[in-house]
């Protein structure tokens, strides 16, 4: 007898944002922050960020960033082990999020390549505002030149503001169909 669930490479990311919104934990934040396997918190080490991190079963944190220097760039990554996009049609995400300030963010597919990696934004900009608000967007698989349709390694990419803010991401769900 087959099995009647075939699991798909958006299974292993969803498991593990599964699990961090299981965890309760709160800590100091640094240059890179490291949530749970293949969720992790990199940031510019100009930017020299301090702040607050809290995690709250049944979301997934809340962030206060509170950097000491100018940096470039703030960014959650998340591993997503899908090496062949091939025979799929979409790749997306579900994000639920609020921020006291209006902060705009944006998302990637960053994909490994021979001399390093080549990344692949999604359309839309995310605006997190006071209002816990939903943002969904998908890339169509098949047509991007920067998508490549196999990859050794790729990370779904959520890049944050380079400055002092605060944010509550409440849940995330990427999905490949």
């Amino acid at each position: 007898m087959a099995d009647s669930i075939a699991l798909g490479p958006d299974g292993q990311i969803n498991h593990a944002l599964a699990v961090l919104r299981g965890e309760i934990r709160e800590g100091e934040l640094a240059d890179h922050v490291h949530f749970l396997p293949g969720i992790d918190l990199h940031a510019d080490p100009e930017m020299r960020i301090a702040g607050r991190y809290n995690l709250t079963e049944g979301r997934l944190f809340d962030l206060e960033v509170r950097p000491g220097g100018q940096g470039s760039w703030c960014a959650l990554h998340l591993s997503f082990p899908a090496p062949d996009l091939t025979g799929f049609g979409a790749l997306g995400f579900a994000l639920r999020g609020a921020s006291p300030e209006m902060q705009i963010l944006r998302a990637c597919i960053r994909s490994g390549v021979k001399c390093g990696f080549v990344d692949c934004f999604f359309d839309k900009h995310i605006l997190m505002r006071p209002e816990e608000s939903s943002h969904v967007d998908a890339l169509p698989v098949q047509h991007r030149h920067n998508l490549p349709l196999q990859a050794p390694w790729r990370e779904m990419i959520l890049f944050l503001p380079a400055k002092a803010f605060d944010l509550s991401l409440i849940d995330l769900r990427v999905f490949l169909v």
